[in-house]
């Protein structure tokens, strides 16, 4: 049995996983954000979760329309195994029935149309980032909590004893 491959350390802004099974996309979201965010590609369910093994993924951005499973679909199975990822659909097509998907089984915090508003969609990232790094720090205070809680439990114990 192999080892699972190391994760990469914590980025200090936000890192963006875009799944398109079409190269040019893929290329040009990369141009377009390569410089507010680190830019994972990946063009189907193999190599997202890949990335998502080895890397530290904030948001995972999927198109809708992909041969093989859907960008709705995909961003549920994401949520199965990560569900602190943020998810975030985008579509060419206005096609209510994938959006409607996408938000009740596969919870997307955001929707945006092709071709995409540069500044929307870095407010978006920034925004999920935000949230990301919110319950991050929620889920470590409440563990230093039960830490600290079951210290003093044990010492109230020995107290009690002696």
């Amino acid at each position: 049995m192999s080892a699972a491959p190391a994760r990469q350390p914590e980025p200090v802004r936000p890192c963006v996983l875009f799944v398109d099974d079409d190269a040019s996309n893929r290329q040009a979201f990369l141009s377009s954000f390569k410089r507010e965010m680190e830019v994972l590609l990946a063009k189907d369910m193999k190599e997202v979760w890949e990335c998502l093994a080895t890397h530290h993924v904030h948001v995972v951005i999927a198109d809708q329309r992909m041969p093989g499973t859907p960008g709705s679909r995909m961003l549920a199975q994401v949520r199965e195994r990560y569900p602190g990822i943020k998810r975030m659909l985008i579509t060419g097509y206005s096609d209510i029935e994938a959006v409607i998907e996408a938000v009740n089984k596969a919870g997307v915090m955001h929707y945006s149309a092709k071709p995409w508003d540069h500044a929307e969609l870095v407010e978006a990232v920034r925004k999920a980032y935000d949230e990301f790094r919110a319950e991050e720090q929620r889920v470590a205070y409440t563990e230093q909590l039960i830490t600290v809680n079951q210290q003093l439990e044990f010492a109230l114990r020995q107290r009690l004893l002696s």
